[in-house]
């Protein structure tokens, strides 16, 4: 059976840019800059970008077109392919679907959470709003009206399902007729919802909100020397990114022969910059700003993300005129950049049982969405496991296959099969000194990242002695294994027949 190729450019770009852009751009980067150091946090960002983001993208991009050529979308058999399909390659690969896998077993319910909190806005079943300078009494309303709805509470529980369902169904579509057709909707209403709450937020009280962009860019340059602020700025960049994750590998394997792989991820990465860095830096802190004030700021961000899109956005929205359509605008616009990105995140898992185990697409989507359901109903149900798998997935897998990419897809493939790769086809010519160049910083920077990583984070982790922690854990080993499993069992399947 013929692989699918996604069938316009513009579609091939507001995928890929519909995978990068997610939660993360819109309410987890602008918490991060107002946390550490403003404007002196977009230094480590730009410099993240620049070693890691970018050359990272292209790598993802160029060995995604390389192995798609040859039948592979999943890293177990991209990987694999570079080692002739031995059983320790595909198994090394697999960690590449695993990551995406787990990450979007609790991303899906947070997406879920957006869309419910969108119908209850648009129901008018919202808090009333408290109208008060003092941020704690005006949230505080939503702030019980957020933990009752995610305990879970029963509507809760159907808007999962329907989220569910919404996925399923696309993703059953395909790459054509599902993921692209949902990407050249999705990402332009998602543009201009951004771009329409970003001037309501900077035009709050006279124009306020605009102070507060500039409250959250002020450098504070001490924060420099701190290793934390590197690692939380580069770990924004693989999240906001979507790297070390295996999707824009997968994506970049269904482009032509024929596409120019170095402009779609740098169109790629130029999307998800503007929503993060103008969209997304322009809605929520400013809001805060303008309502509450500057000391308010520092507070409500370290308080999380998701406080601030669940709790402190609709405590804003709702004390506006047409409240109600306002909180209703930015939740569809957090399901929007969910959605594309939670699609992205099942997609590795279906190439490797569709490519690699020979299912068809129909029983592949079906067996992938069992899995990620189950993973769902777990974080709704167990107490700290978003955190938990998020850490494990989310950050200290990324970094280890970030640098694994670096070293079997430039060194061990070769910087000069690179070279010509990365060459083929492209508008630019990217010169064989600066593949060199990063194929040595990189890896550098990365190992420098994951030995402050172990100093900063892994002993509190480890220190962890809640039972809930038992059941995440056993959960990130029970899917790296099930999927290790299916890609040993598919190199047999992969070598000796057609589809199933």
């Amino acid at each position: 059976m013929k692989r699918e190729t996604w069938k316009t450019k513009v579609g091939l770009i507001f995928a890929a840019a519909g995978n990068a852009v997610g939660l993360g751009n819109l309410l987890r980067f602008p918490s991060k800059v107002a946390l550490y150091g403003g404007g002196a946090f977009m230094i480590p960002y730009f410099v993240a970008l620049f070693l890691l983001g970018i050359p990272l993208m292209l790598i993802e991009w160029v060995i995604g077109r390389y192995a798609g050529a040859k039948g592979h979308g999943s890293m177990t058999g991209i990987i694999g392919s570079f080692f002739n399909h031995s059983y320790g390659s595909r198994v090394l690969g697999s960690i590449g679907v695993s990551i995406p896998t787990l990450i979007v077993c609790y991303y899906i319910y947070i997406e879920s959470w957006t869309l419910g909190f969108a119908f209850m806005s648009l129901l008018g079943q919202m808090p009333e709003p408290v109208v008060s300078d003092d941020p704690r009494i005006a949230m505080e309303p939503f702030v019980s009206f957020y933990k009752d709805y995610t305990k879970p509470s029963p509507i809760a529980v159907v808007f999962l399902i329907i989220t569910l369902i919404i996925n399923w169904v696309i993703l059953q579509r395909g790459i054509v007729k599902g993921i692209e057709l949902t990407a050249k909707y999705g990402l332009p209403i998602l543009i201009a919802m951004g771009l329409f709450l970003g001037i309501v937020s900077l035009s709050m009280n006279g124009w306020k909100g605009l102070e507060g962009l500039l409250f959250i860019y002020k450098p504070d340059f001490s924060k420099l020397t701190d290793p934390q602020v590197w690692l939380e700025a580069s770990g924004q960049i693989f999240f906001t990114l979507s790297l070390g994750m295996g999707a824009i590998a997968t994506y970049a394997s269904y482009v032509k022969k024929n596409e120019d792989v170095v402009k779609a991820g740098l169109y790629t990465a130029g999307i998800n910059e503007f929503v993060e860095v103008v969209i997304g830096a322009s809605i929520a802190i400013p809001a805060a700003f303008a309502v509450f004030g500057a000391m308010s700021v520092p507070e409500l961000a370290k308080e999380g993300t998701f406080r601030l899109g669940f709790i402190t956005m609709p405590a804003i929205l709702m004390s506006l005129p047409i409240g109600s359509l306002l909180s209703a605008v930015w939740f569809f616009l957090l399901f929007i950049a969910a959605l594309t990105s939670s699609l992205a995140l099942t997609q590795p898992l279906v190439a490797l049982l569709e490519d690699e185990m020979r299912w068809s697409h129909a029983k592949a989507v079906n067996v992938s969405m069992i899995i990620v359901s189950f993973g769902a109903f777990l974080s709704a149900y167990v107490k700290g496991f978003i955190d938990d798998v998020d850490f494990w997935a989310g950050t200290f897998m990324l970094l280890f296959f970030g640098l694994l990419e670096i070293i079997v897809f430039v060194w061990i493939f070769g910087v000069h099969n690179f070279y010509k790769e990365i060459n083929t086809n492209s508008f630019i010519k990217i010169p064989k000194g600066l593949i060199y160049f990063y194929a040595v910083v990189s890896p550098l920077f990365l190992v420098l990242l994951l030995y402050f990583w172990g100093i900063v984070q892994l002993p509190k982790v480890l220190s962890q002695t809640d039972p809930n922690v038992l059941i995440s854990r056993a959960f990130v080993i029970f899917i790296i294994l099930l999927i290790a499993f299916f890609s040993i069992e598919s190199r047999r399947r992969y070598l000796s027949g057609p589809h199933m």
